[in-house]
């Protein structure tokens, strides 16, 4: 059985990295998906999109493209919503 979706997980945006995880980590867990339901939708391993919104992993723009299409958005959309929570450390 999946784990319920919290919404108030934290994540550090110090580097660029650590921002667009943590911006993919609030936009999935506002549609209250798991890891597994956006790993689905984009066709990366679980284990993969835990590395990205942990910022441990650095995505490709293939991967970019895919999780933005995932969430109904832009890669430009997703890139300035990290882009202004990096700024905002």
């Amino acid at each position: 059985m999946a784990r319920p979706i919290s919404s108030k997980l934290k994540r550090e945006s110090k580097t660029y990295r650590q921002a667009l995880g943590a911006v993919v980590t609030q936009l999935r867990t506002g549609r209250t998906w798991s890891q597994e339901t956006l790993a689905e939708k984009t066709g990366y391993s679980t284990t993969y999109v835990s590395g990205l919104e942990h910022g441990h992993r650095n995505p490709s723009l293939e991967m970019i493209q895919a999780i933005a299409q995932a969430l109904g958005l832009r890669p430009s959309q997703l890139l300035a919503q990290a882009e202004r929570k990096q700024a905002k450390r």
